[in-house]
């Protein structure tokens, strides 16, 4: 019995690392097994609510025991979840009735069936979304290109030169230490190093392909911004919850310096997810 609540406890841990059908058909699960695990409660406690030893106060809602907290707890990673995966015109009295079918044995839907619907679902929504972006980013390219001072390469690529450096230039090979700012096209900034005060270090080799070519246009000293199309981004499979499928993204870049060889060792970040 202990192992298998150690199991179902660690899948309701991770759950904001699933796609959003899988994260909300194993919620719903691990619920009904909590209601048959009555000991399960404080352990799962320790993991939604670290810092909570007593009942917790919500602004509209009152919970008189843990179990109570846990359950509001629960609901609100749910609510969080949808929110972060922007899921359009989301029913919460289905939602809430889906649990309760389930909790209460009511349910005529297999999780089977529920994981294949969602599945099917949320890469339609994907799907359209991807459509999206990639027109939006075609139709800002196109305009961003006649600017001055817009140069755009064969691949795609568009550059901008801010400040011309006067050092080496990088050849695919090597690694360099950056500063760099990114942002979508409708401006939101997804990532910067400037905030965390601390320049990337990486292979050219180890990041997207817009970042290996623009980078080789650049000498040290030099600060470029970048227009990188989806093609040579992160495509259709889009970056974390912030880059989505077919985004074309802005990169304002510093390169401060070519950095000596370094032997490759296991475990090392795969720098394909730069910018973090």
């Amino acid at each position: 019995m202990k192992k298998r609540v150690k199991e179902e406890l660690f899948t309701i841990r991770i759950i904001p690392k699933f796609s959003l059908s899988s994260r909300f058909i194993t919620l719903i699960l691990n619920l009904k097994l909590m209601k048959k695990v009555k000991t399960i409660v404080p352990i799962v406690l320790a993991l939604l609510l670290i810092q909570a030893c007593n009942s917790i106060p919500f602004k509209s809602t009152k919970a008189d025991n843990k179990a109570d907290s846990a359950s509001y707890m629960i609901g609100i990673s749910v609510g969080y979840s949808l929110k972060m995966q922007d899921v359009p015109d989301v029913n919460v009295a289905l939602i809430s009735k889906g649990i309760k079918d389930v909790m209460e044995k009511d349910s005529t839907v297999s999780m089977q069936d529920a994981n294949m619907f969602l599945s099917a679902y949320f890469n339609e929504l994907r799907e359209v979304k991807a459509q999206q972006n990639m027109e939006k980013g075609q139709e800002f390219l196109a305009e961003n290109k006649m600017k001055a001072g817009v140069i755009e390469t064969e691949s795609g690529l568009q550059y901008k030169v801010i400040q011309e450096g006067t050092g080496k230039s990088p050849v695919e090979t090597d690694r360099v230490k950056c500063h760099y700012r990114g942002r979508l096209i409708s401006g939101e900034e997804f990532d910067s190093s400037y905030d965390r005060g601390m320049p990337a270090e990486f292979s050219l080799r180890g990041v997207i392909r817009g970042w290996t070519e623009g980078l080789q246009l650049m000498k040290e000293g030099g600060k470029y911004e970048l227009y990188v199309p989806a093609s040579l981004a992160y495509g259709i499979r889009g970056g974390g919850q912030k880059i989505g499928p077919n985004e074309t993204l802005i990169f304002e870049i510093e390169l401060l310096e070519i950095l000596p060889p370094q032997p490759e060792q296991k475990g090392n970040m795969d720098m394909k997810r730069m910018p973090r």
